[in-house]
């Protein structure tokens, strides 16, 4: 099944979203079971690649009985690991999938999808959606994108080296070349 694109106002968007967070989604068994993927919302030639390996690495995860945790966007890394997420989740007797969940930000991007996925949680800025992120998922999967995507993965690797033991996250950065830097940076970091 193609899965089409929703334009929301600001009313529906609002009646359809919870403000918080559902506790069951923070549970320790939810958080071990769900996956968060984060990369690119726009597709370009460079993320190209990546789209197939994040199309792949989600289909199989659901299989495997994972939740998935996007934005819901529409293209890029995102819209891949949106679709997949729809495509291969479990459905339930209204054909609603069990195991594509999304966290959105207010004020909308333009391009989500309500509809082919469980809304729980929206964030007021991005900083707000990348906790809600790391509330619902113990494992995030980092693909490459732009500044929002460095953002994300540079607030998580940080919130691991400066948190809690037991609050910290499996990060897993996909794209060595696109990384590297990062990688060095907080390289050096940890050594000092």
């Amino acid at each position: 099944m193609q899965v089409q694109r929703v334009q929301y106002n600001q009313t529906s968007f609002q009646a359809n979203i919870p403000k918080v967070i559902s506790p069951i989604y923070k549970s320790q068994q939810s958080k071990s079971n769900t996956v968060a993927v984060l990369g690119s919302s726009k597709t370009t030639d460079d993320i190209l690649k990546y789209m197939d390996i994040c199309s792949n690495s989600v289909k199989s995860m659901v299989l495997n009985g994972k939740n998935i945790v996007t934005g819901c966007g529409s293209s890029g890394i995102m819209g891949e690991a949106y679709k997949s997420g729809y495509n291969y989740s479990l459905k339930n007797k209204n054909n609603m999938p069990k195991q594509n969940l999304a966290i959105l930000t207010k004020p909308l991007w333009g391009d989500e999808d309500l509809e082919h996925c469980i809304p729980i949680g929206c964030a007021k800025s991005e900083a707000g959606r990348i906790e809600m992120f790391s509330q619902v998922a113990d494992t995030i999967l980092i693909f490459p994108g732009s500044t929002g995507t460095l953002q994300e993965a540079a607030t998580l690797i940080s919130k691991n080296n400066y948190g809690k033991a037991e609050d910290k996250k499996k990060i897993i950065l996909v794209g060595k070349k696109f990384f590297k830097g990062l990688i060095e940076q907080y390289n050096k970091l940890y050594k000092s």
